[in-house]
């Protein structure tokens, strides 16, 4: 967008070096031909050309050439002026081509600038010299308002950086909403992990604490088994000196089977105390 306003203001550059006719007439044996650049600034020089051609003999030709414009938006006037010719004899066939430079002050508003042309001059129609007269009204060229144009590039420019900033702002944005949807996923997970995590601690905190009663279990019963085994021992000393003692007597032998049956016994109650305490002490299946 910006070359392209660049390339227009370059052509309207362009165009405004060149002439064009901007005002003509033939009559009366004189052919009157004005041109003028199409655009112009204020506080620019700008060249009028004005071609003057007898068609016949003339006498005391003038061409006054007037310019008007406006100043303070229009709440005063700009008038320029000046002679192309004045009171000049024409031969036939004489052509007066002349190019006048035109200052236009830097305070003139911009827009259009008019003309008011007069023409005046005598031919000689056969018996005398005849006077002959001709005003033109006419547009001149079109002052362009510079501080505006640039004010229009300087638009045209920030217009530019504000489309490359929205369309990088547009991608961030995009990125910054994907990245946030993949925070919250991650978000959600870390969430669910952190929960079943939290969950599997507090069983192995319960699994732990039944595994902490369960040892102290264990081991009173390994100290209990312990002492039963040693009083075991104690008593089979004690049966293996009685009976290398007592034999062969009668009564000993029913005190050894009294004594028999009474360290069996015991054996088969601490075994069964033993057995009955484990299997309260087992715990139950995790579900």
């Amino acid at each position: 967008m910006t070359w392209m306003f660049v390339l227009s203001f370059i052509v309207c550059s362009t165009s405004a070096i060149e002439s064009r006719l901007i005002w003509t007439f033939y009559w009366e044996g004189i052919d009157v031909q004005i041109y003028a650049p199409y655009q112009a600034y204020p506080n620019d020089t700008m060249t009028i050309r004005i071609r003057v051609e007898a068609r016949e003999e003339l006498q005391d030709v003038t061409v006054r050439f007037r310019m008007y414009g406006s100043k303070s938006q229009g709440y005063l006037g700009w008038f320029n002026s000046f002679y192309a010719l004045q009171n000049v004899d024409l031969s036939h066939g004489v052509v007066e081509d002349q190019y006048f430079e035109v200052n236009i002050p830097d305070d003139v508003d911009p827009g259009l600038v008019y003309s008011q042309t007069s023409c005046s001059w005598k031919n000689w129609n056969g018996t005398s010299w005849q006077d002959q007269l001709n005003d033109g009204v006419f547009r001149v060229t079109y002052l362009r308002n510079k501080p505006y144009e640039d004010l229009q590039v300087a638009y045209n420019q920030l217009l530019a950086d504000y489309n490359s900033l929205l369309s990088s702002y547009n991608t961030l944005q995009t990125n910054y909403s994907q990245l946030l949807a993949d925070y919250d996923s991650l978000q959600t997970s870390y969430n669910d992990l952190e929960n079943s995590y939290n969950n599997l601690q507090a069983n192995y905190s319960i699994l732990e604490d039944k595994h902490n009663n369960l040892q102290t279990n264990y081991d009173s019963l390994n100290s209990t088994y312990y002492n039963l085994l040693s009083d075991h021992s104690s008593l089979q000393a004690s049966f293996n000196e009685l009976k290398s003692k007592y034999e062969f007597g009668g009564e000993m032998a029913n005190a050894l089977n009294l004594m028999y049956v009474f360290i069996e016994t015991t054996v088969i109650f601490s075994a069964t105390t033993i057995y009955f305490v484990l299997r309260k002490q087992k715990p139950k299946k995790q579900t």
